[in-house]
């Protein structure tokens, strides 16, 4: 495939270079300064040789003090001293690709601010991914910087006409989640600024809980998830919703978790067709044909509807569902909160990030990769900020740099609608999970996984006919590249 270029090795040595150069760019300059001292050391040397005049009264003692004055004058002339030059402010102008959300103008509002001198352009661009794409392997009409979503991240990665940043990642590190930090390198080099992430959890109707009498902490594994959905179901209500006609998010979480393996290891082996997956599909089948799930397409009025009526009593999302039912839903407030997606034994605690991860990456043929790194910089570190910590919230995401959580801080607006801190609480929730590798092919896979759940619903195949398919299929992706 395109991605696998013969000057891939090539360009990697270049770009290494290249960061190289960046991060120097970034950092104050020492220089070495001549000290003349000569007159100020013969003035005090002088009142020396007075004072010794007036005591021993000899000339003899004069010449010898003044043969010392002459080789002291002499070393202090010599003496280097080190002065730090401030680096030169940031100036120019900044192009930064991200989607259209209202976000992307706090960000650009908040650089501006901290570097009055830079001007930021945010470029809103058709057909994301492959536009990118595109652009890296022509190295022309490129962003200063990008944001990609973690299923892409691996595609543009192996380009070869990304930066290198572990350099300038260093002071960061340690703060930045391991699984999000793990899945983003390629050959073992950073390419990507692990932005944000939003683990899957349950999003459920606090009241509709209350009237089935069901205690989410009593939710441990999907058997009592339909035990207790029974509860929540009857001719009008569910317990929850599948999607039949896609890659239902029940069916991620369970697939992307401790539960199970995903499609990829970490050396690129097709692992879809495990234990672990196939234990997971018989389960997700369980529930779509347990009657306490019903089969609602996703983002269609009849899926909303369902969840501000409360016809339904939860919902599998990931974390960034929140900002839906404080839009969509405003008479709804006060009643979502969220839990732990269950997991297939008791007693294991269950963990997922598959959706919303996302990296800011810079161009290697970028304008001004200064300016790029300053800009992801500042909108993935700069933790005490209040334009970026209220960002994470309205794109309802979670930071991946932990320091954002040692202050005490939840969007006003989001408080006041769920009545808790939930950014904290999905924190909680998310951590531990495993690194998910999503090589170039991810999104080819997922439409081959898609295409045999169809039959799967009606009975034609079964869990493991499904995963034997997609496992062969899956490798002849992996051979075309």
């Amino acid at each position: 495939m395109a991605e696998k270029l013969s000057r891939r090795k090539f360009l990697r040595v270049a770009a290494a270079g290249a960061g190289a150069l960046l991060a120097a760019s970034c950092q104050p300059k020492v220089v070495e300064v001549e000290k003349v001292v000569t007159k100020e050391v013969e003035k005090i040397v002088k009142e020396t040789v007075e004072v010794e005049k007036i005591v021993k009264e000899t000339v003899e003692v004069e010449k010898e003090v003044t043969k010392i004055v002459e080789r002291v004058v002499e070393k202090q002339v010599t003496l280097v001293v080190e002065k730090v030059v401030p680096p030169a402010e940031l100036s120019g102008e900044l192009v930064f690709w991200a989607w259209d959300e209202p976000i992307s103008e706090l960000l650009k509002k908040g650089f501006e601010i901290k570097y009055p001198g830079v001007t930021a352009h945010h470029e809103i661009v058709q057909n994301y991914h492959q536009t990118f794409f595109t652009s890296l392997v022509a190295g022309a009409g490129l962003p200063d910087v990008a944001w990609c979503d973690s299923h892409t991240y691996q595609k543009l990665a192996r380009t070869g006409q990304l930066t290198p940043l572990d350099e300038l990642l260093v002071p960061y590190k340690e703060d930045i989640l391991k699984f999000l930090w793990d899945a983003a390198l390629h050959e073992g080099t950073q390419y990507g600024v692990p932005r944000r992430y939003a683990p899957e959890v349950v999003y459920y109707r606090t009241d509709r809980f209350e009237e089935a009498g069901i205690d989410p902490a009593k939710i441990d594994t999907w058997d009592d998830f339909v035990l207790l959905g029974k509860n929540a179901t009857d001719e009008e209500h569910f317990m929850t919703c599948y999607d039949a006609t896609g890659f239902d998010y029940a069916y991620q979480s369970m697939l992307f978790s401790h539960d199970g393996t995903g499609f990829f290891d970490a050396k690129d082996n097709v692992v879809v067709n495990s234990p672990e997956n196939l234990s997971c599909t018989e389960k997700y089948l369980e529930l779509t044909k347990s009657g306490v799930a019903r089969p609602i397409e996703l983002w269609g009025p009849d899926w909303y509807d369902a969840a501000r009526t409360a016809q339904i009593a939860c919902l599998v999302m990931p974390y960034w569902y929140g900002s839906e039912p404080r839009v969509e839903m405003p008479d709804n407030s006060g009643k979502w909160s969220l839990f732990a997606i269950p997991s297939l034994k008791a007693g294991v605690k269950n963990a997922s990030v598959w959706q919303g991860a996302m990296y800011w990456v810079i161009p290697e043929k970028a304008e001004s990769k200064e300016l790029g790194w300053k800009f992801a910089e500042y909108t993935t570190f700069d933790y005490k900020d209040p334009y970026m910590q209220e960002s994470m919230d309205r794109e309802f995401v979670l930071p991946a740099y932990t320091k954002f959580l040692e202050i005490d801080y939840f969007w006003g607006d989001a408080l006041l609608y769920f009545g808790s801190n939930l950014r904290k609480l999905a924190h909680e929730l998310a951590q531990g999970a495993p690194v998910n590798y999503l090589p170039p092919e991810y999104n080819e896979c997922v439409s081959i996984l898609t295409a045999q759940l169809v039959p799967m619903y009606e009975g034609e195949m079964t869990p493991k006919q499904v995963l034997e398919k997609c496992e062969e299929e899956f490798k002849k992706l992996l051979e075309a590249r």
